[in-house]
């Protein structure tokens, strides 16, 4: 497991050097869109609806959950490599969302799919602020 999983200065743990990682809180890749919770939602039941939507993908498995963290593992079809899928609420409803593989330089875009793919379905499950 990555020695930058969890919450580290109020954020999730920054991206490695290398192009098979996003986060959405410091934008990695330039250009990645941030994430905000709408407004007016429980904590408690926002936290169980990522669970879902989350627990819904592929071959995603959720191992750590608190009050604001979550953190999944999701194995590849194929080769069965294992990323990391970890989600945060911070103070100000921003939602940030990492994606990093475990091993390897490359993802082939894997974890930019994961990330948009989650967006995607957490905007239909009127989780986020859209800017529509």
């Amino acid at each position: 497991m990555s020695e930058e999983l969890g919450v580290v200065g109020g954020t999730l743990g920054r991206c490695p050097d290398t192009p098979n990682c996003v986060q959405t809180g410091l934008r990695h890749p330039e250009g990645t869109k941030a994430l905000y919770l709408a407004g007016g939602l429980d904590r408690g039941d926002v936290m169980r609806r990522l669970r879902t939507v989350v627990e819904s993908s592929l071959r995603a498995r959720v191992v750590t959950e608190t009050d604001r963290y979550l953190h999944a593992e999701v194995t590849s079809l194929i080769f069965r490599f294992v990323d990391d899928l970890e989600l945060f609420i911070t103070d100000s409803d921003e939602l940030v969302v990492r994606s990093a593989s475990r091993i390897g330089r490359s993802d082939l875009g894997a974890n930019g799919r994961r990330v948009e793919q989650l967006r995607t379905a957490l905007a239909e499950a009127q989780l986020l602020v859209t800017s529509d």
